[in-house]
């Protein structure tokens, strides 16, 4: 038990700060994104179909639905306790590494910039981390078959998953484990037998997949290669340095891969599985953002995922430096590490926050809801909407078509349908910035020069703010006449 003291201080440090930016946070991490998971689970027990959808992650709408209920915050607090999850698994994998300081390993990943300014979210990141950390510990209890189909559920999480699977595959190939290959389909063909029975699709895994061949990419655009390098340290902390220097550590055994059956299971798992998983990932990312294919928005908040891997071989790293015998580096590091969060709070980067706003777009909704308010018989007229946030603070149903409807759609053919064409008179269409001309392919000037709405209002924020697209948002307030 005295061996547990000090990790049992680093968590209670972390419950109080993770504890204090639940209270006290005016907005949430993620976007639209995270209300969007929130409404998919939500209001999955009355659309049954909504289980299955590929852009919520199956995994997170089952398993987050019943929290879901109990509202918005439920689900933020359901994914602090996954976070902590993840956090003691880290712990034990890295008691299992035989690291020095194995209860350094929490607290470097629960004060990750990521990982903290994340906390208040709805997104699916901390559930699918769960999945690779916990395939890493049952790797090293020589626990393959269930490793391999705790595994294979982890693209329904998120997609990345397959690229994961992939490293797996060559991990199996390489060390001789290739009996346990077939054990990461399970999860692939489950769900695409439970979808191919609900939809008829047969290849309901790529049928169904939003992220093939999708029309966001223009849109959505791409950027440098070297995107999420630059970002590393505010995504990482001093972490992502010390993870680069030990990929260069530990960069030698690439040449004797084919070999590697013959390393210790510790170092299969080093080299595989910790290293080889987090740099497959994060070229991953890179790549998809660099080419701005599957929808990529370099969203840097992505890498998440990859937290405890950095984590470790960051540690790892750290451990074979002079510096750590010194008890004044040691304890330098720590308050790096430890004010790694509170940093990246006074920069403009709203992907890592602690302590989160209430994003600008959402506060152009709020503004608009006012001058909705103001409509006479508002309640008993439907709306048309853009920003997802606008059905979460007039509390309607979003896949209740008789009351809230987006703009427009695509059908089973991917053809583009006007949904606002088929309003009634007295309805609500809510255009806005960033929705408007991307996601929905709708610009401003379509209803301009549509002679059956009337505008009514345009709201900004207070200040310019540039949203996707590269203009300035805005949001417009049409009645159908």
């Amino acid at each position: 038990m005295k061996g547990m003291r000090p990790v049992g201080l680093v968590f209670l440090l972390a419950v109080v700060v993770y504890g204090l930016n639940f209270l006290f946070a005016e907005g949430f991490n993620g976007g639209a994104d995270s209300f969007t998971h929130y409404q998919i689970s939500r209001y999955s027990w009355n659309y049954p179909d909504l289980l299955l959808d590929q852009w919520g992650k199956p995994i997170f709408t089952i398993l987050f639905s019943p929290l879901a209920q109990l509202g918005f915050q439920a689900v933020i607090l359901g994914n602090m306790v996954l976070i902590f999850i993840g956090a003691w698994l880290a712990f034990l994998i890295a008691k299992k590494l035989k690291l020095k300081r194995p209860h350094w390993i929490p607290f470097m990943v629960l004060f990750t910039p990521i990982v903290a300014g994340n906390a208040i979210s709805g997104l699916t990141e901390m559930i699918c981390a769960l999945f690779l950390i916990g395939f890493i510990l049952l790797a090293l209890n020589q626990k393959f078959i269930w490793g391999s189909i705790l595994l294979s559920f982890m693209p329904f999480a998120r997609s990345e998953g397959f690229v994961i699977i992939a490293v797996v595959i060559l991990f199996y190939v390489l060390t001789k484990r290739m009996k346990y290959m077939p054990y990461l389909l399970v999860g692939s063909v489950v769900f695409n037998f439970i979808g191919w029975a609900i939809t008829g699709k047969p290849l309901w895994i790529f049928q169904s997949n939003p992220y093939m061949g999708s029309s966001y990419d223009d849109s959505y655009g791409s950027g440098p290669i070297y995107h999420f390098v630059m970002y590393g340290v505010p995504v990482f902390g001093i972490g992502f340095l010390l993870w680069l220097w030990q990929t260069l550590r530990e960069f030698p055994a690439v040449f004797n891969l084919f070999k590697s059956h013959q390393w210790s299971l510790q170092k299969q798992v080093w080299i595989f599985l910790i290293l080889g998983t987090s740099w497959a990932y994060f070229l991953a990312h890179t790549v998809l953002w660099w080419q701005g294919i599957m929808a990529s928005l370099g969203l840097v908040r992505v890498m998440f995922v990859i937290a405890v891997p950095v984590a470790l071989l960051a540690l790892k790293s750290w451990e074979n430096l002079r510096w750590s015998e010194m008890r004044w580096t040691n304890a330098a590091f720590l308050v790096l590490i430890a004010v790694a969060p509170f940093t990246m709070r006074l920069f403009p980067l709203q992907e890592i926050q602690i302590l989160p706003a209430l994003g600008v777009e959402e506060q152009v909704n709020v503004k608009a809801l006012a001058i909705l308010e103001q409509q006479p018989q508002l309640s008993q007229a439907k709306v048309y909407i853009g920003h997802p946030y606008m059905n979460i603070i007039l509390e309607r149903d979003p896949y209740n078509r008789s009351v809230s409807e987006s703009m427009t759609s695509f059908n089973e053919k991917g053809e583009l349908v006007y949904n606002y064409k088929s309003a009634k008179t007295g309805d609500l269409v809510i255009w806005d910035g960033h929705y408007g001309p991307n996601e929905l392919h709708l610009p401003a000037d379509s209803l301009e020069v549509n002679s059956n709405f009337q505008f009514i209002q345009a709201v900004k924020a207070d200040f310019p703010f540039i949203t996707l697209g590269g203009k300035e948002y805005e949001i417009r307030i049409y009645k159908r006449i």
